[in-house]
């Protein structure tokens, strides 16, 4: 039966992945908001649903608040930012949940199939260049600046509804992931499908990150197989390699490669556009950050707007910025035991655990107001087809 679990559940994915954020192209402040509350309303439900992790409170999500006040207490001046002083009281909330006991039925199982049609119909639209999707998420997602949607969708990278695409090629693997992971447990041809949609979508993005989680997603794939059977990993192979000419032919067919391939191969190839030394390297935009960090490590900025000057790009960047290494700790210790304590499957722990950790040396993820909804969506779906087949899971889902 429908349950308020089952709804609160399917609001997580569904505001993670489609409530708007711009209005017009233009950022609005009311929908910023909005993003921010709807997700602490849901998290604040389930903490009083089903409680919290045992010492969670007391010994990573209340330091966490507790150091970046002092720290912004402490700074000559300062001038608060309330959009980060709420992300950080999301993400100290989340890291406090017990979702042991959170399960979904057939009606988030039928959300979450409809959210893959959805991502991969629209991944394609934009690869195809169909300015009905592109207008809609330049006008209704636009995120960080007016420009970089269009631009990305320009270029017909499938950025979807995360406005950059480093974010949307961070979602996609995880989606890739969710099914694959399905499709390992239950055999479902229908996740196999997502899957692989999902993996063409990140090869599509063609950006640094994308890159290397499609290049993970494919050892995950091709280890399996090789556990399994030799001859179909041979088989598959052989097939990709006879599929690349077939999309080359496509690409020059569909689209202008003139102009377009030097833009797209710029963006994977340029260090100065894509990859750690546009973060990290001489001139890169993270670079007066790492300056001011060196020069000033002891003096962390709180939830004190950064000086125009810097761009944080960076996870450990943002959180040694405003709250030293005792905040670099402990939101890395803090998601370590989220997931430790939340997931009944060690390998999935340790995956999701160095993923996020990889993808935050080149963008901020966690405090990032989509993660908050989708990443603990994640792990109520990873436990629901860790555990057992039941009569609430769909037969799709069984072999």
């Amino acid at each position: 039966m429908f349950s308020r679990d089952d709804a609160v559940v399917t609001l997580l994915l569904l505001a993670g992945l489609y409530f708007p954020c711009s209005s017009g192209g233009e950022l609005s402040t009311l929908l910023f908001w909005l993003n921010i509350l709807l997700p602490l309303g849901l998290l604040l439900y389930l903490a009083w649903r089903h409680g919290t992790r045992p010492g969670a409170g007391t010994f990573v999500s209340l330091p966490i608040i507790i150091v970046i006040t002092i720290c912004t207490l402490s700074h000559s001046f300062f001038r608060i930012n309330w959009g980060v002083f709420a992300a950080f009281n999301l993400i100290a909330l989340l890291f406090a949940l017990d979702l042991r006991q959170v399960r979904s039925g057939r009606f988030v199982y039928a959300c979450f199939l409809t959210a893959n049609l959805i991502n991969i119909a629209c991944g394609v639209a934009i690869l195809a260049g169909n300015e009905w999707v592109g207008e809609l998420l330049s006008n209704s997602y636009s995120q960080f600046y007016p420009e970089l949607v269009p631009a990305m969708v320009g270029l017909h990278k499938p950025v979807l509804t995360f406005g950059t695409h480093s974010l949307a090629g961070f979602f996609l693997y995880l989606f890739f992931w969710l099914n694959w992971e399905t499709y390992k447990a239950r055999r479902s041809v229908l996740a196999l499908f997502f899957a692989i949609c999902e993996l063409i979508l990140l090869l599509a993005m063609a950006s640094f990150t994308s890159v290397a989680f499609a290049m993970l997603a494919l050892a995950q794939i091709g280890i399996w197989l090789w556990k399994r059977s030799r001859r179909v990993l041979v088989t598959a192979a052989a097939c990709a390699v006879l599929l690349v000419p077939v999309g080359v032919q496509s690409f020059e067919d569909n689209l202008d490669a003139s102009e377009m391939l030097p833009q797209v191969a710029g963006t994977l190839l340029d260090s100065d556009i894509s990859g750690p030394l546009s973060r990290y390297g001489p001139g890169g935009n993270a670079r007066p950050t790492v300056d001011y960090l060196r020069e000033h490590p002891l003096s962390p900025i709180g939830f004190a707007m950064p000086i125009s000057a810097y761009v944080i790009d960076s996870g450990p960047l943002e959180y040694l910025l405003r709250g030293s290494v005792p905040l670099l700790m402990l939101i890395y210790l803090g998601l370590y035991r989220f997931l430790d304590h939340n997931l009944q499957s060690r390998a999935h722990v340790l995956t999701l655990f160095l993923v996020i950790l990889g993808f935050e040396t080149g963008f901020t993820a966690l405090i990032y107001y989509r993660t908050a909804c989708l990443l603990p969506f994640l792990v109520i779906w990873l436990n629901q087809i860790a555990s057992k087949p039941s009569p609430s899971m769909s037969p799709a889902l069984v072999e």
